[in-house]
């Protein structure tokens, strides 16, 4: 009797904790069937590893909803995620053009969630196009940090391996053997003998400058280079004040008339001297006729001498 009860006690006890976990199971499931969240999904480009369904979903850290589902997208050749967004953070991004979403680790266990958040530049274009419809909302998605890290690194390796490294070492070969013959040329240590030379005689020169001007004061030529300087400048601005600049102007005119009065005047000099030149050569012929012939001073030329036979009686 006393076993039929124990019996009976453990049926009630196993039947009450099936009710409670088919209790449990269908009020988590109602809640979500009836929880107020929108669908919407994202696409991604890389690998999803550690990404798995019932992952979280963020919004600029703070939590937004979870993936519903992972699979291959339409084009066979992205990652589609499906994502149960609260409604009212659903409001907040929709609209927004910045919003992309990211990979991002969750800790140091290998797992990852979805980070949305807001980009700018080369993040916003990196998004991958779509030649099919979504079924949902969409949010774009942008590389994950990780991504960068190994598209950059990427980029680094090719810029590296396109590096003509044995042209280079081609160079610097031919560039050192230059350098060697240069170095070894006898002219290269003449010009530098003859630089050290040139150096020793500058400073000797400037020993001998040095005793021939020690002990003169320099000072008072100093100050009175100042001092003509200053008079210079005075001078100078005299000159451009408008009152001395109009009485300069007009005694430089005053001058120029009295050299153009004396030029006429040369002028008219010149054309006395000339008269004068040609009296005194008229007087000088006059002069030398009168010396060989005095008559004409009274008379009139000679009657030409007769000839021998001309004019006899017959």
């Amino acid at each position: 009797m006393a076993s039929e009860a124990r019996k009976f006690k453990v049926g009630l006890f196993v039947i009450g904790a099936i009710a409670i976990g088919v209790g449990a199971a269908i009020w988590l499931g109602a809640s979500r069937y009836f929880a107020d969240e929108v669908t919407m999904v994202t696409y991604f480009s890389e690998s999803v590893q550690g990404l798995d369904p019932g992952s979280d979903v963020k919004f600029r850290g703070v939590p937004a909803g979870r993936v519903e589902a992972i699979g291959i997208a339409p084009d066979r050749q992205l990652i589609e995620v499906t994502m149960s967004i609260k409604s009212d953070v659903a409001d907040v991004m929709r609209g927004d053009d910045t919003l992309r979403a990211q990979l991002e680790l969750a800790g140091i266990t290998g797992l990852r969630y979805v980070e949305v958040d807001h980009h700018s530049g080369d993040a916003l274009r990196k998004s991958p196009p779509l030649d099919f419809t979504p079924p949902y909302e969409l949010i774009p998605s942008t590389p994950s940090s990780f991504a960068a890290i190994e598209e950059a690194l990427e980029e680094i390796y090719d810029n590296v391996m396109a590096v003509d490294f044995g042209g280079i070492s081609d160079d610097i070969r031919t560039t050192l053997q230059a350098a060697d013959q240069v170095l070894r040329d006898d002219r290269l240590q003449r010009i530098l003998t003859s630089l050290a030379d040139l150096s020793e005689s500058a400073s000797r020169v400037t020993q001998n400058v040095e005793r021939i001007t020690e002990g003169v004061d320099l000072e008072p030529t100093l100050a009175e280079l100042r001092r003509i300087a200053t008079e210079a400048r005075v001078f100078l601005s005299q000159l451009s004040d408008e009152e001395i600049g109009k009485h300069l102007r007009g005694t430089l005119d005053e001058f120029g008339g009295a050299a153009r009065s004396t030029q006429q005047l040369l002028f008219t000099l010149q054309g006395a001297i000339d008269r004068l030149d040609r009296s005194l050569g008229n007087l000088e012929t006059l002069t030398d006729d009168v010396s060989r012939q005095p008559s004409r001073l009274i008379f009139s030329d000679p009657p030409p001498p007769r000839r021998r036979g001309e004019g006899a009686e017959p």
